[in-house]
C-alpha cells in the first residue's frame, strides 16, 4: 500500500484534491488507519484516478464524474453529458472570437489616430414589452413630437404611469430622413391598456414586443434631431463585426426634457451574427 503522500506523488495531483474525492465519494483509499486517520492506496487505484482526471480535462463536473464511474450511466446519457459540454465550449470560444473582432477594431481605430469615440456599441438582451402603440405613416420628428405630448397627457389625465421609457420603433430604412413608418409605443400594464385604447377613442392598439436576445445598443446625448451620427455608428460598428439588423430599429427616450440639448436617447437595432 502507498500512503496519500507517495500516491498523490505517483499520480501528480495534490493531497488535498485526494482527500476531497474521498470526502465525495469519487476516489476512497484502500485503507484508512482507525488510530491515526492516514488513508493508504495501492497501485491499482491509479487507473481510477486516470479516468477521473481524463474526464476533468474533459470539463466535467465532479458530481457528472461519480455519476459516470459509480452509477453506470449508458453510452446515451454519456454522450448527452459530451454533446452539452462541447455546446457550452463552442458558445465560449465564439464569445471570445467576437470579443477579439472587437478588440481589432478598436486597435485600428487607434491606429489610426482615434481618441475615446462619442458613441459606444454594446451588445444587451431586450425584455419583451407589453403596451399600446401608436401607428404613424411618417418620421416627421416634430409630428411624432405632438403625438407623444398627446399620448403622455393621456397618461397623465387617466393617472396611468408607464411601466418602462417610451420608444419608437422604425421599419426600414436606416435613416431619420427617408419616409417611412414609426411606432410610438409606451410600455404600460396590461391592465392599463383596454383604459388607453378607449379613451383614445382606438386610435392606440395593444402592443406586445417579444424579447430579443440580441441588440445592438449606443447612447445618444444631445439634441434627438442630431441622432444620425449614432445610426451610423452602429452601422459601422455591425460591418465591422460581421452583423446584421434583422428587425424594427428601437429608439427609446431615456430622458427628454424641455431642453432638447440635454436629452438623452438610446438607439437599438436588433441584430444576428453574419454567418
Amino acid at each position: 500500500m502507498l500512503k496519500i503522500r507517495d500516491f498523490a506523488r505517483l499520480a501528480e495531483v495534490s493531497m488535498t484534491t485526494l482527500r476531497y474525492y474521498d470526502e465525495i465519494g469519487l476516489l476512497k483509499p484502500i485503507h484508512v488507519d482507525p488510530e491515526t486517520g492516514y488513508r493508504f492506496y495501492t497501485m491499482d487505484q491509479l487507473p481510477h484516478l486516470h479516468r477521473i482526471l481524463a474526464f476533468k480535462e474533459l470539463g466535467l463536473g465532479l458530481t457528472q464524474i461519480v455519476e459516470i464511474l459509480d452509477e453506470g450511466i449508458s453510452p446515451e446519457a454519456l454522450q448527452g453529458m459530451l454533446r452539452l459540454r462541447q455546446a457550452q465550449l463552442q458558445q465560449h470560444i465564439q464569445v471570445e472570437q467576437e470579443q477579439l473582432v472587437r478588440i481589432e477594431a478598436r486597435l485600428r481605430s487607434l491606429e489610426q489616430g482615434s481618441c475615446l469615440p462619442i458613441y459606444e456599441v454594446v451588445l444587451k438582451e431586450a425584455k419583451p414589452i407589453t403596451g399600446v402603440s401608436l401607428h404613424l405613416t411618417t418620421t416627421d420628428l416634430a409630428y411624432q413630437a405632438h403625438w407623444i405630448g398627446t399620448i403622455n397627457a393621456m397618461l397623465k389625465r387617466y393617472e396611468i404611469k408607464p411601466i418602462d421609457h417610451l420608444l419608437v420603433l422604425h421599419a426600414g430604412s436606416e435613416d431619420e430622413c427617408t419616409p417611412g413608418s414609426v411606432e410610438i409605443v409606451v410600455p404600460v400594464d396590461w391592465r392599463d391598456t383596454n383604459t388607453l385604447i378607449t379613451r383614445s377613442e382606438g386610435r392606440l392598439t395593444r402592443c406586445e414586443l417579444p424579447a430579443f436576445p440580441r441588440m445592438a445598443s449606443t447612447l445618444h446625448h444631445g439634441h434627438p434631431a442630431l441622432v444620425l451620427s449614432a445610426y451610423q455608428t452602429l452601422g459601422t460598428w455591425m460591418e465591422n463585426n460581421a452583423y446584421s439588423i434583422v428587425g424594427p430599429r428601437r429608439k427609446i427616450r431615456l430622458r427628454r426634457e424641455d431642453n432638447l440639448d440635454d436629452a438623452l436617447t438610446e438607439i437599438q437595432f436588433p441584430v444576428e451574427k453574419v454567418a
